[in-house]
């Protein structure tokens, strides 16, 4: 049995669709989740999270979708989108949507053949609020940030760049990286798997998939979506000014 992992997929819904057939044809992917941000930038994010419902994947709440449903302070200082924008976003999501999303868990924990694993979309407070504390990829700041309980392996979005750190005590922390937040015609997810030949190992892989581009950009291009050109050239690399 192997893990998909995906995150912050930001309403690109052809990427989504691409990774969710893929993942489909695996028949070794027994589990998928996905670590937050379904929503905001791109130009369908009802239908992101309609999909991800419709296919059962195990879903943490990103703080995008917290700025939505309760506007905390730390969600609102770390999705750099304005109020406009938001608003366009929540009045585009139905009941439906709100619903699925307040049933969102900050954190999901499993143990997979002797490893526990912790998938979330960043770091929370005990009230569950997103961080905006924090320092990019440093060990130090990860371990105080991940570190608590007895996790072996974190994977966590948020921070869009992939990354892999293991450190001294054998704990890894994967950032996972934006499927939706790709810049060509391919997006990708992250393929986990114990390696039962040896000893406290696992496998990891970006898998690349192809996605309808084109499709997408015209979907950008032509909706009416507030704030756009200020964020869908580093978001997705369209220049639309």
């Amino acid at each position: 049995m192997a893990i998909a992992i995906i995150s912050d997929i930001h309403g690109n819904l052809e990427a989504l669709e691409a990774i969710l057939k893929d993942i489909k044809k695996r028949k070794k992917i027994k589990q998928t989740y996905f670590l937050g941000d379904a929503i905001t930038f791109g130009p369908d994010s009802s239908a992101c999270l309609k999909l991800l419902e419709k296919y059962k994947v195990n879903c943490v709440v990103g703080n995008h979708e917290q700025r939505v449903v309760r506007y905390d302070q730390g969600a609102q200082t770390m999705t750099y989108a304005g109020k406009a924008h938001m608003e366009y976003i929540f009045n585009s999501l139905d009941t439906d949507d709100i619903r699925f999303i307040k049933t969102m868990p900050t954190e999901i924990k499993i143990n997979y053949k002797g490893f526990n694993l912790m998938f979330t979309h960043y770091s929370h407070d005990k009230n569950g609020v997103v961080r905006d504390d924090y320092d990019e990829f440093k060990e130090s700041t990860l371990e105080r940030l991940f570190g608590y309980g007895n996790s072996d392996v974190v994977f966590f979005g948020h921070l869009h760049s992939r990354k892999i750190i293991i450190n001294e005590q054998g704990k890894s922390y994967i950032c996972v990286g934006a499927s939706g937040c790709v810049k060509g015609d391919h997006t990708f997810y992250t393929y986990f798997e114990v390696n039962e030949h040896m000893d406290r190992n696992f496998d990891i892989y970006r898998i690349n998939v192809k996605f309808n581009r084109k499709k997408f950009e015209e979907k950008m291009t032509n909706q009416d979506i507030p704030e756009k050109e200020n964020y869908a050239k580093f978001t997705f690399g369209m220049d639309l000014n």
